[in-house]
C-alpha cells in the first residue's frame, strides 16, 4: 500500500509540472519557424508606351514601345556597378522623312547597352559610365537624306563616356551629366530636376523638368545625313530642348509600379530653328507627349 500511494503521489507531481491550458493536452513542442529566404534579386524589368519618341529634345516620331531591365551588383559599401539595356521600336510615322518617296513611313529601333560604377560620397552620388546604341531599320539605313550615292547608312552607331552627379536638394532631387559620343565626336549636357509629392500611400505625383546642351551634336545622324537634314549643317552647338512635365506613380503592390506621365519638349535655340526637307518639321517643333510604362521588381 504504501509503494501504490508512492506511485500515485509521483504521478500526481509530474503531472502538475507540465504546463498545460485547461480542457486541452499539452501542445508538442513545435520547431523554430523557418524566416523565408530573400528572393529579390534586384532586377527591373520595364515595358514602356509613348505617344512620340524624344531623345535628347528631337521627336524621332510617332508610337513608340519600349522594354528594359536593369540592375546594380554591390562592388564595395557605397559603391555600385549599374546596368542597364532598353531596345525600342517606332510603329508609327518618323519626322524626318519629309516629302519624297515613302514620306513618313521609315521605321526605326534602336538598342542601348549601359553600365556605370557609381560611388557615394556625402550627400551625392558620382558615377562613370559607358553607353552604347545600336540604331536600326529604314531611318538608320540609306534613308537618303541627301546621302551621296553609295553611302548606305544615314545614322551611326554611337558610343558614349559619361560622368554624372546626383543629389538631394532639399525635397528636389537634382542631377547632372556630361557624356562624350567618341564615334560621332559630340558632347551633350544635361540636367535634370525632380520632386515627389505623395498623395496617397501608392499614388504620387513627381513634376519633372530637363535641359539639355549639345556641342557639336548630331543626334548620331552621318554629316552628310544631317547636312540633308538641315540644309547645310552637319553638326549644332547650343540648348536643345526643355522637357518638362508630371509623372503619376501607381504602386500596384510591393513589386509592381505604373507610371502613366504627360509632358511638353520645347526645342530651345538653334534647334528650334531647324528644317526637314526646307520645311520645318515636327522633329524640331515643340509637342505635347504622354505615355505609361509598368516596371517589375524581381
Amino acid at each position: 500500500m504504501k509503494l501504490n500511494t508512492l506511485l500515485k503521489t509521483l504521478g500526481f507531481l509530474a503531472l502538475a509540472a507540465t504546463p498545460v491550458v485547461a480542457g486541452t493536452a499539452p501542445a508538442p513542442k513545435q520547431p523554430a519557424a523557418v524566416q523565408p529566404a530573400n528572393d529579390d534579386l534586384g532586377v527591373n524589368v520595364g515595358l514602356g508606351y509613348h505617344t512620340n519618341y524624344i531623345w535628347r529634345g528631337v521627336n524621332y516620331g510617332q508610337s513608340w514601345i519600349d522594354s528594359s531591365v536593369s540592375g546594380a551588383l554591390t562592388v564595395a559599401e557605397g559603391t555600385r556597378l549599374a546596368w542597364d539595356m532598353n531596345v525600342g521600336s517606332m510603329f508609327g510615322d518618323d519626322h524626318f522623312n519629309a516629302g519624297g518617296a515613302g514620306a513618313g513611313k521609315l521605321d526605326y529601333q534602336r538598342l542601348q547597352l549601359g553600365a556605370a560604377l557609381q560611388k557615394d560620397v556625402g550627400p551625392a552620388t558620382l558615377s562613370l559610365g559607358y553607353r552604347y546604341f545600336k540604331n536600326m531599320g529604314d531611318l538608320a539605313n540609306n534613308a537618303n537624306f541627301g546621302v551621296p550615292a553609295g553611302v548606305l547608312s544615314d545614322m551611326n552607331d554611337g558610343q558614349e563616356i559619361s560622368l554624372g552627379l546626383a543629389t538631394a536638394l532639399g525635397p528636389i532631387n537634382a542631377a547632372t551629366s556630361a557624356n562624350y559620343d567618341w564615334v560621332n565626336d559630340s558632347w551633350y549636357f544635361d540636367l535634370d530636376l525632380n520632386t515627389n509629392i505623395a498623395v496617397t500611400d501608392s499614388i504620387s505625383v513627381v513634376p519633372f523638368f530637363n535641359v539639355g546642351y549639345g556641342k557639336n551634336i548630331n543626334w548620331q545622324f552621318t554629316p552628310a545625313a544631317f547636312a540633308g537634314l538641315t540644309g547645310d549643317r552637319d553638326d549644332l552647338t547650343g540648348w536643345t530642348a526643355i522637357n518638362t512635365g508630371l509623372r503619376f506613380p501607381i504602386k500596384l503592390n510591393s513589386r509592381a509600379t505604373l507610371t502613366p506621365y504627360i509632358a511638353g519638349n520645347l526645342p530651345m535655340g538653334t534647334t528650334s530653328n531647324q528644317s526637314v526637307g526646307g520645311t520645318l518639321d515636327t522633329a524640331f517643333k515643340s509637342v505635347l507627349v504622354g505615355g505609361v510604362s509598368l516596371n517589375v521588381r524581381f
